[in-house]
């Protein structure tokens, strides 16, 4: 039901293509949130060569955790059906079934870094302050209909609320303490629509940019939403922006709110986050 929910008429057609290619595929469809994580409790590994996920990157959160959680060893493919599909498309994944399917059968592996925020983990971004919560928040039909127009909407909404919050964030470097108005912990270039959010990403290196906006004059976060959509942000005074392996966020105000976080646009722990990177964690098909 993930985006405009088209894959349900492309599944005898997926089904057909990995049997004449000598697989057989096993379906499960996710009834609820969190069904996927808990398919994973009783999976039985070595009776399959890969695991595929038709979704967002929410549900390919799902699909992560429960694999890891369980010490599921199996390549993971993905077939961006979500709204935003921001780590797929990273993976240079085609934004059609059947250019997927080609990528599955070439065998094109794979070995990527996961992140893990507390005892939840992560496979594209970690973030925490304004705008956190759209995606959990939105309904799901609204989001369907609109698709990515729908978080931008409900981003606008939140602009009432738009403050900052003091963190205290400590890195294997240094550790900082200033006010800010959302941070990102990114394994790829971009989140929520933005691609370019840390454009030195890779997804094998062992390491994940930090990316946050300072506080800041209201008149110059106009002009800042222009640099970070052309990716010329880096540089910004207003930007704190840094690489890792570890991070750990603590939020100072007494606003409880405000430590909430959300992974890959699903419920993530609340703040303080101690962010571990596990190098080459897990093997995906990839196109690049």
């Amino acid at each position: 039901m993930a985006g405009d929910r088209s894959f349900r008429y492309d599944l005898d057609h997926v089904l057909a293509k990995f049997t004449a290619a000598g697989y057989q595929l096993s379906i499960y469809r996710s009834e609820e949130k969190g069904s996927m994580k808990r398919f994973f409790h009783s999976f039985n590994s070595q009776e399959f060569e890969g695991i595929i996920v038709s979704g967002g990157d929410g549900s390919l959160n799902e699909v992560v955790n429960g694999m890891l959680l369980n010490d599921i060893d199996l390549p993971l493919g993905v077939i961006p059906s979500g709204t935003s599909n921001d780590f797929a498309r990273f993976l240079n994944m085609p934004n059609h079934v059947e250019g997927c399917l080609d990528v599955f059968l070439r065998r094109n592996l794979k070995k990527i870094d996961v992140g893990k925020a507390n005892d939840q983990f992560f496979i594209n971004v970690c973030s925490g302050g304004l705008f956190t919560s759209v995606s959990q928040d939105i309904d799901l039909d609204f989001k369907n209909t609109l698709g990515k127009m729908a978080y931008y909407i409900k981003g606008i909404e939140q602009l009432p609320n738009f403050k900052p919050f003091p963190l205290r964030i400590t890195t294997e470097g240094e550790t900082i303490q200033e006010d800010f108005y959302v941070f990102l912990i990114l394994n790829s270039t971009g989140a929520g629509g933005f691609p370019k959010l840390a454009k030195k990403a890779a997804i094998d290196d062992g390491l994940f940019e930090m990316v946050a906006i300072r506080a800041c004059p209201l008149h110059e976060i106009p002009r800042l939403f222009i640099q970070i959509l052309r990716g010329e942000h880096l540089n910004e005074k207003n930007i704190f922006y840094t690489r890792g392996s570890q991070f750990k966020i603590e939020c100072l105000s007494e606003d409880k709110s405000f430590y909430e976080s959300d992974l890959d646009g699903e419920k993530g722990p609340n703040l303080p986050l101690d962010i571990q990177v596990y190098s080459r964690k897990l093997t995906v098909f990839s196109n690049l």
